[in-house]
């Protein structure tokens, strides 16, 4: 056992240049989300589309310029408003989730608002990260530029084609948006955010029957499964809750296939669902964010196209309507652009990996309070969507091969008295990430601030289950609390 307390508190690192700036509303140049205001209306609130995919490089009915498959090192833009359900104006972020299919080589794809361009200086932040011939996804909620458009990036130094799809999920309004054209006022409220402590809703791993009519066995091929959410895992049973925010992870799954989580179920007949929310191969454990709306039952739908496939779900959100336009618990407020907030080979941190079945502490509180808009502070925040990303798994021991999970959690079980801060006995029920070696693994994960109990209420813990490892967080979105 190592009784060393690993605790790494981010106090500079944090604070440089995390402002979420002036996103105009399209048409507009009023800022679109303001702290101080005393009515902010609908500004940060999320409305959710019934998912549809707006590109596929592989489909020419779908494909934006330049057309095809996308080049190595290729940027370009997508427009994301005025789409699949997301109004023409007024529309301050998008959530997508995005997949890199067939991967020339090694690299990664980052994401941003069209109107922002990096200094030289900024360190560059990804979404996903590739190698050759993978099908990599992962969910964003990303600031949409003036033009109503986001800029892709897809770099990969060793050259080649790959494609890209993109699928759209919801949208976050601006303070502008008024509910135009809808037909009851109710459908001008957005949905809050409401953060919460991971709980897990489904594993069908575990032989105990899960919520709803789901099955406690795997998935078999073209099986679609009712999950209900309203009264589970933390998720209150009322018709205020349009939408649940989750961890998804596939577990060694018989052959190649996906997933798709839709308020709808795929129709009898049906080969393949409009939409994917996970992309596995045949031995894979892979995890992906998923936020869905829910249909009238407080309920979803989970298909699985290939194969059997064992899934567990862990609740880490639900989005609840709120008609009180004066407050700002839950609304979400995407940054300027991603930032990247720390990152463990950094010199601040000694280049020092996490070991084996081990905590650390992390304070978010002077980032927290760097986040502005127009210069002026955004306000008490509740948590933040960040993209964690975990790679150079090392071994313990040389001959033994590593697998690896990664957990961000509010705050970590240990008794920091009695305790070590090594061993299983702390390990949590969930996991962000899968990783294993030779492999750099990403997903964006809603993160629940924790207390430290003097005084720090923006702390995250980080927990490793094995082997030694490094890591990074590119923060996309803060939430706010009152």
């Amino acid at each position: 056992m190592i009784s060393k307390q690993w605790t790494r508190r981010t106090t500079a690192l944090l604070v440089a240049a995390a402002s979420v700036g002036i996103v105009p509303a399209v048409g507009s140049s009023a800022p679109t989300v303001s702290a101080q205001a005393d009515d902010v209306g609908a500004g940060g609130e999320f409305f959710p589309v019934t998912p549809m995919r707006i590109l596929d490089t592989r489909d020419a009915d779908l494909d934006v310029s330049p057309a095809g498959a996308k080049p190595a090192n290729a940027t370009f833009d997508l427009d994301v408003v005025g789409v699949a359900g997301v109004p023409a104006d007024d529309v301050l972020a998008v959530a997508v989730n995005v997949t890199v299919i067939n991967a020339p080589g090694n690299g990664y794809l980052s994401m941003r608002p069209s109107d922002f361009e990096p200094a030289a200086t900024d360190e560059p932040t990804t979404l996903l990260n590739f190698k050759q011939g993978q099908v990599v996804p992962n969910f964003a909620i990303v600031g949409v530029g003036s033009e109503g458009k986001l800029t892709i990036e897809l770099v990969a130094p060793g050259g080649g084609n790959a494609h890209v799809a993109v699928d759209v999920f919801g949208w976050v309004a601006t303070s502008n948006y008024d509910g135009d054209g809808v037909t009851t006022p109710d459908e001008a409220d957005g949905a809050r955010v409401v953060t919460q402590t991971p709980e897990r809703l489904l594993d069908t791993r575990a032989g105990q029957p899960p919520a709803g009519d789901a099955t406690d066995s795997a998935l078999g091929e073209q099986e679609s499964v009712e999950i209900q959410v309203r009264g589970e895992a933390g998720v209150p049973d009322t018709d205020a809750v349009t939408g649940v925010i989750l961890n998804m992870a596939g577990i060694r799954p018989s052959a190649r296939t996906y997933l798709a989580a839709s308020p709808d179920k795929v129709a009898d007949g049906a080969d393949d669902a409009d939409t994917a929310n996970g992309n596995f191969v045949a031995g894979d454990i892979k995890s992906n964010h998923v936020m869905v709306p829910l249909n009238d039952d407080g309920s979803f739908w989970l298909y699985n196209r290939f194969g059997e496939i064992d899934v567990t779900l862990d609740v880490v959100g639900y989005l609840e309507k709120n008609d009180d336009d004066t407050t700002l618990e839950g609304r979400i407020v995407p940054l300027e652009a991603p930032f990247r907030s720390f990152d463990t080979r950094a010199d601040e941190f000694n280049n020092q990996k996490l070991p084996y079945s081990s905590w650390e502490d992390w304070s978010f509180q002077d980032f927290a309070g760097s986040v502005t808009l127009d210069g002026a502070p955004v306000g008490a925040q509740s948590g933040l969507l960040g993209n964690l990303a975990a790679f150079a798994l090392e071994r313990n021991y040389p001959t033994q091969p590593v697998q690896s999970f990664m957990t961000l959690n509010p705050t970590d079980p240990r008794d920091r008295e009695n305790t070590p801060d090594h061993g299983q006995a702390g390990a949590p029920g969930n996991a962000n990430l899968n990783v294993g070696e030779n492999q750099v693994v990403t997903n964006m994960s809603l993160v629940t601030y924790g207390s430290n109990g003097d005084g720090d209420d923006n702390m995250v813990s980080a927990y490793n289950s094995d082997g030694k490892i490094h890591y990074t967080l590119d923060v996309y979105a803060v939430i706010l609390a009152d």
